[in-house]
């Protein structure tokens, strides 16, 4: 075998396992191995080879290293282990606009706490049960909670007030009462009559 050819073997043989080193976890030991052949073929050429030769196989390692390692980062996220490391996020951007479009959608709708919420917790929104954090004071498990802000993950709630709440559930007074009625109602408890 001429010295030319057991160089280029040592080369590509070194650029090899630079790429597998990207995508198997060996602790390094791909990469030094891949290394001491890069660094073998270049001395190599240039012990048995000429001057020439050496030069250009040390030009194409310095060119080539860099190329094959930045295509197998280009691929690496799709890639089980990749997924793995980056938990899917370079990949499922679309999945997140969309969950993000769902959780801007909560703002203003109104649910009922399924746990105690000191500050976080579980509510039911729209019939799906979300990870709040309550803003002011805390609310009890049964509570009408209502969505003022979500923060990336974070859905911000607030507790609606008893009256509030009493005024959305109960129909408001039908006008065929009497004025005189409704002023008796709203003054029964009028300390100065």
């Amino acid at each position: 075998m001429s010295p030319l050819m057991i160089a280029l073997i040592l080369l590509v043989s070194g650029l090899c396992l630079a790429a597998l080193e990207v995508f198997i976890p060996s602790a390094g030991v791909l990469g030094f191995v891949a290394a001491v052949s890069m660094v073998a073929s270049v001395i190599y050429a240039y012990l048995k080879c000429d001057m020439a030769t050496g030069t250009a196989f040390l030009a194409a390692t310095v060119v080539l290293v860099p190329v094959i390692i930045g295509m197998a980062m280009r691929v690496w996220p799709y890639t089980p282990i990749g997924r793995m490391v980056l938990l899917d996020s370079a990949i499922d951007t679309e999945e997140d606009d969309q969950e993000r479009a769902t959780r801007n959608a909560l703002v203003g709708q109104r649910g009922i706490a399924r746990s105690r919420l000191l500050p976080g917790g579980i509510a039911e929104i729209d019939g799906q049960q979300y990870d709040v954090v309550i803003i002011g004071s805390p609310a009890e498990k049964g509570d009408l909670v209502e969505v003022v802000e979500v923060e990336g993950n974070h859905v911000l709630v607030t507790k609606v007030d008893e009256e509030e709440q009493e005024s959305v559930s109960s129909p408001e007074p039908s006008p065929t009462k009497s004025l005189s009625s409704l002023n008796d109602d709203i003054f029964e408890d009028d300390p100065f009559a």
